[in-house]
């Protein structure tokens, strides 16, 4: 084979003077200042700044508790950011792709941000492309789908352009750079060749959606109660100015955002110490839902050490010209898998016959072959695709019902004659290959099965070999297996990715249509591998998970790496994920809360030409007790289960027949106040005591069942409310309460419940009729 020397160190030197250097245009990534600036100049704070800076011009000092909250939640939030952001940047040193480059005749391994012009690389099955290029060597296979979208492997050979962005998929190349940064095809379409398929947040659709709803009612609100307060019912600027802020306050969720954004920061940092890289924040969220996991068996479930278990010969091949034959057919192959790095690690005799030619390993053909001289073309790989009717001894095949891997070794004449019929091969030997079930197997798939979610191992090897993985697993379906080899069109895919969770033989374009198969049945999929052959899957799967020691093409699709390829991360993962959804969706009930009542109230206060009945601090004392004391408290509830409705859902369910009953309240006691003698002050404080009595019950709702921890977090936020209330009466600016006062406000709190109860059935049936099954 040809010997490349590459650049000389003063080539290098001169290149680099130049700025010939593989150095690409640097991500958009914030600078610390700013994301501080990003956090405190946003129009969130712009609404609020307004309204505390219109309090301040009218000396209504006692109501700007609420700017307290609002410096904390950017101070947090821009921590937080920082933070999640020096830990991403961490983790991707680690996981950073280099490329081999020769130089002075020596192998190196480089960032690809040190090559320069006219280096000479190496790319091997699993690389990723780092630099347009030409070869100058041997001929590969690429994936270039992350560029043009088509599936199907390219085949290179000396003198084709190789493009950056893309993948080798087989074989193994020498060849000389001929862009550089910029300059790059990738780079020239950044947008096209790298981009993730997007993780779809439920959460943020859902915030997204309020704001939108929010900012809508706002502005043209605020000019009609300011209008109404100063213009008609002749009100002091001081008065108009605090009853508009608490009506336009109570509309921001200000705590909502700040949780989820700190949740989910705080768990990108937590799992970063785990040595889990979360490439794409809102994966936690979809990994919380996920219905399917699809696992590969080599390197995930496996801990893909394999080591050569039992070399056999066949026919009239002695065992030592098998290990001749073999020793020469792993120096003159060009693969990169860990099945050929197992064979070169046990086959290591001198090379005995000289490399004419060869085909490299894909996984689609499930084999490779090199052309030996004096032997003729010897072809390694899936009996089932060599020789598919050839019959192992009793002792092969037990040991592959033990779950080993079994390869066979023919010849042929020659590789022209092999691919014409490769059937017409002559078995020599066979390579049986072991792989030890990774320690924390067995555990991680009983979690899964244990919380709802259905796992799937899809393998390109032997369905017997998978099958007895499984069964070391604890799958139980274990002998319940298909061969994907007799698949034939989309309709078996379907059947088989519907009917069995043991699957082997799968091509890399099967297992992509097998998880867009799930995804058209409304399941969702997270996509686990490590391996070129998986990166089609993982492209298109809802999540997607690469082990950290698998290839570049894996690791640069997937939004989860793995760093430590420990399989029980999984667990973690997704316990977090739903740890911090289950407790962010119940918390958005209690903000949503008052977003709808306050909207509702904003306008009947303009209907009733009446002034907003609460002002800012009532507002803030009612937030912590019904936002953020049960929503922090409720964080350390572990619950793990299965979301089990959207965030919209549960929000509906709960905040809104409180909201609605609120309204009623409100509505009810305006009107016959004139019966029951009260003045307006008596109206609002029965009011404030009614609003307060109605979102506590919502808290009650959202809490049950009720156990001790949530009893007694329940307690202690009504007799801190209670408490906290005669403490702070000057501030809260309400009447004196008499006994005709407490009666009213007995009396409403008492009518209400059936009331609400009356409305949860009905808001219960319209969420049944509109949610799709």
């Amino acid at each position: 084979m040809k010997k490349f020397n590459g650049l000389t160190q003063e080539e290098v030197n001169k290149e680099t003077r130049l700025g010939n250097v593989n150095i690409p245009p640097k991500p958009i990534v914030k600078s610390n200042l700013r994301i501080i600036l990003g956090h405190v100049f946003n129009l969130f704070n712009a609404y609020n700044f307004a309204i505390a800076f219109a309090l301040i011009m009218v000396k209504a000092y006692s109501s700007l508790f609420f700017v307290i909250i609002v410096l904390s939640n950017t101070i947090i939030r821009a921590y937080q950011e920082i933070r999640s952001k020096n830990t991403i940047a961490k983790l991707n040193l680690i996981v950073s792709p280099k490329t081999k480059v020769i130089r002075n005749g020596k192998e190196q391994l480089l960032s690809n941000d040190d090559i320069v012009l006219h280096d000479t690389v190496y790319f091997e099955t699993g690389n990723q492309i780092s630099a347009d290029s030409i070869i100058l060597s041997d001929n590969v296979e690429v994936d270039e789908s992350l560029i043009s979208g088509e599936v199907e492997p390219v085949l290179k050979k000396v003198g084709d352009t190789l493009l950056s962005g893309s993948f080798i998929v087989s074989g193994a190349c020498y060849a000389e750079v001929i862009h550089v940064g910029i300059d790059n095809y990738a780079m020239k379409i950044t947008e096209e060749a790298r981009k993730r398929k997007p993780v779809s947040s439920e959460l943020m659709t859902t915030f997204n959606k309020v704001t939108r709803f929010t900012s809508f009612f706002i502005i043209p609100l605020c000019f009609l109660m300011v209008f109404q307060s100063y213009v008609i019912r002749h009100q002091s600027i001081d008065e108009t100015v605090i009853n508009t802020a608490t009506a336009l306050l109570g509309m921001l969720p200000k705590g909502l955002v700040l949780l989820t954004s700190v949740s989910l920061a705080a768990s990108v940092v937590k799992l970063g110490s785990e040595k889990t890289l979360v490439q794409e924040l809102f994966s936690i969220e979809t990994l919380s839902r996920i219905d399917v996991l699809c696992l590969d068996k080599t390197g995930t479930l496996t801990q893909g050490v394999m080591k050569v278990q039992d070399v056999v010969a066949l026919g009239n091949t002695s065992i030592d010209e098998l290990n001749d034959i073999m020793s020469s057919f792993v120096q003159g192959a060009r693969d990169n898998n860990t099945t050929y790095q197992t064979l070169h690690a046990h086959f290591t005799k001198e090379n005995k016959y000289a490399t004419k030619d060869r085909i490299s390993f894909s996984s689609a053909r499930k084999w490779s072959a090199v052309q030996l001289e004096g032997v003729g073309a010897v072809v390694v790989g899936a009996p089932e695709f060599i020789l598919p009717d050839y019959q192992f001894s009793d002792d092969i095949i037990e040991q592959r019902k033990q779950g080993a891997r079994v390869l066979l070794v023919a010849k042929n004449q020659s590789l022209s004659s092999l691919n014409d019929d490769i059937h017409s091969s002559t078995a020599i030997g066979v390579i049986v290959i072991s792989d030890s079930l990774r320690d924390d197997a067995v555990e991680t798939l009983k979690f899964f099965e244990d919380n709802e979610v259905q796992v799937k191992i899809i393998s390109g090897d032997n369905p017997e070999t998978v099958s007895a993985i499984a069964k070391k697993a604890g799958v139980k379906t274990y002998d319940h297996y298909l061969d994907a080899t007799t698949i034939k069109d989309e309709k078996d895919i379907e059947n088989a990715i519907m009917n069995y969770d043991v699957i082997g033989r799968a091509t890399p374009y099967q297992k992509h249509q097998m998880i867009l198969c799930l995804q058209e049945h409304g399941q969702k999929i997270a996509m686990t591998g490590d391996g070129v052959n998986d990166v089609l899957a993982l492209k298109d799967a809802d999540v997607s998970i690469a082990m950290g020691s698998g290839s570049d093409a894996a690791r640069q699709v997937a939004q989860v790496v793995i760093i430590d390829g420990r399989l029980g991360t999984l667990v973690d993962i997704v316990r977090e994920g739903r740890l911090v959804i289950n407790n962010i969706t119940r918390s958005a009930s209690m903000y949503y809360l008052k977003t709808i009542y306050t909207i509702c109230l904003a306008i009947l206060s303009v209907l009733l030409n009446i002034p907003y009945p609460f002002i800012p601090f009532q507002m803030t004392l009612m937030d912590m007790f019904i936002e953020g004391f049960p929503s922090f408290m409720i964080m350390f509830e572990k619950n793990i289960d299965k979301p089990k409705e959207s965030i919209r859902n549960h929000a509906l369910r709960y905040s809104l027949p409180n909201a609605i009953m609120i309204v009623i309240s409100v509505a009810a006691i305006k009107l016959l106040a004139p019966q029951w003698d009260l003045n307006l002050n008596q109206v609002f404080t029965v009011l404030y005591f009614t609003t307060s009595f109605i979102s506590i019950q919502m808290i009650y709702r959202i809490y049950k069942p009720i156990n001790w921890y949530r009893g007694g977090v329940l307690i202690l936020d009504i007799i801190g409310f209670l408490i906290s209330v005669p403490i702070f009466w000057n501030w809260l600016e309400i009447s004196p309460v008499n006994e005709k006062i407490i009666i009213i406000i007995l009396v409403t709190m008492l009518v209400s419940l059936p009331l609400i109860s009356f409305i949860s059935i009905g808001v219960n049936k319209y969420l049944s009729k509109t949610t799709p099954k």
